[in-house]
């Protein structure tokens, strides 16, 4: 056997972050200033480039778009009511209903976005619902905007994605975006909870701030500051915003490479669409903007592990994703024990494929 037949193949990954030299030195440069802390300049400035990029009317920097999920759960006053939320999802909407008090109850995905089925989540609405909780699944945008009862978007996939212009995050009551290590942005870890009511962003601002009214202190609305809601330690460090900063300067160019990569894809599996040995996820409506965060097909559930043992055995790292949380061990005990065909028999067949820039 030849030697370059023993070197092991080289491997694609599912995600790379774009990084260049510019990261670093907005690194540096904060490590330089000796001020860490979260909510500080850097945050400040990100908070408004976020606002002039979506057109949000206010925007918070927060640790994670976990902590952003649980600000949004408890300023709807889930505690004692319902939430409506898909079972396709991570866990973080599951644990902020849970931790705010409050009692799920899971509703379907459509295809060919694998959004929320919002024929059957509003079949679910009752007198107890708080909200119902939307994730942009892939970064293809779902049109929440006429929805009757309070809209928490779970865009931590959907950063620049739009709908009829308006950008996901934006069409709701709070939005939720993501900068985690494998988002189209990275700090690795951080992100933003977007607010369209002012009240609501002043009450956001309490929570995240440990409960206190610091934000008025540094603003010199009052000579001190004190605890005078629940709350909790969720502001966003600086570091993080430095980076997500340098990162937010690029996301027009990284948007245009994933959509060409998507496109790509698509002519590829084509044919193989068309002898139907494979479904893509694509936006249900052609003339919203996704941020293709994941690029993702579905075949034969009882193929579909064979597929992605081979694809990594040959270097390309392709995964399944989200366990639907109505069968996980934890939901299952917490949620409404709903039977859920459309989402068991997705959630079974998807393989996602790498995508990103370079």
């Amino acid at each position: 056997m030849s030697s370059s037949s023993q070197q092991p193949r080289p491997t694609i990954p599912l995600h790379r972050p774009w990084f260049s030299d510019e990261e670093e030195a907005a690194v540096l440069a904060v490590v330089k200033t000796g001020e860490l802390a979260g909510n500080g300049r850097e945050c400040k400035l990100l908070e408004a480039e976020l606002q002039s990029h979506s057109g949000a009317k206010h925007v918070l920097a927060v640790s994670s778009a976990s902590h952003a999920l649980e600000i949004a759960v408890h300023l709807v006053g889930a505690g004692g009511g319902e939430v409506i939320m898909p079972s396709f999802t991570f866990p973080s909407v599951g644990n902020a209903i849970i931790r705010a008090g409050g009692r799920i109850r899971f509703c379907e995905i459509r295809e060919p976005d694998l959004n929320v089925d919002l024929t059957h989540a509003l079949s679910l609405v009752g007198p107890n619902t708080r909200a119902l909780v939307v994730t942009h699944y892939a970064g293809h945008p779902l049109d929440c905007r006429e929805v009757s009862v309070p809209v928490i978007e779970d865009a931590a996939h959907a950063l620049g994605s739009q709908v009829d212009n308006l950008s996901c995050g934006t069409l709701g009551t709070f939005g939720c975006f993501s900068f985690h290590q494998t988002k189209n942005i990275v700090a690795g870890e951080g992100g933003a909870l977007i607010v369209q009511d002012k009240s609501a962003a002043d009450a956001a601002r309490i929570f995240r701030e440990k409960g206190t009214n610091r934000d008025d202190f540094v603003e010199g609305k009052t000579d001190h500051y004190s605890w005078v809601e629940l709350g909790s330690s969720l502001v966003m460090p600086e570091l993080s915003a430095a980076l997500a900063r340098v990162q937010l300067r690029k996301l027009d160019d990284i948007l245009h490479a994933r959509s060409q990569i998507a496109l790509l894809y698509n002519e590829r599996f084509a044919e193989l669409e068309r002898k139907g040995l494979l479904r893509i996820i694509r936006p249900i409506e052609t003339r919203h903007r996704s941020s293709h965060h994941i690029y993702a097909v579905l075949v034969d559930p009882t193929q579909r592990d064979e597929i992605v043992a081979k694809m990594v055995k040959s270097g390309v790292r392709v995964s399944s994703h989200f366990v639907p949380l109505h069968s996980s061990p934890y939901g299952s005990k917490v949620s409404d024990s709903a039977e859920l065909p459309r989402t068991n028999s997705l959630a079974a067949s998807l393989i996602r494929l790498p995508i990103y820039p370079g």
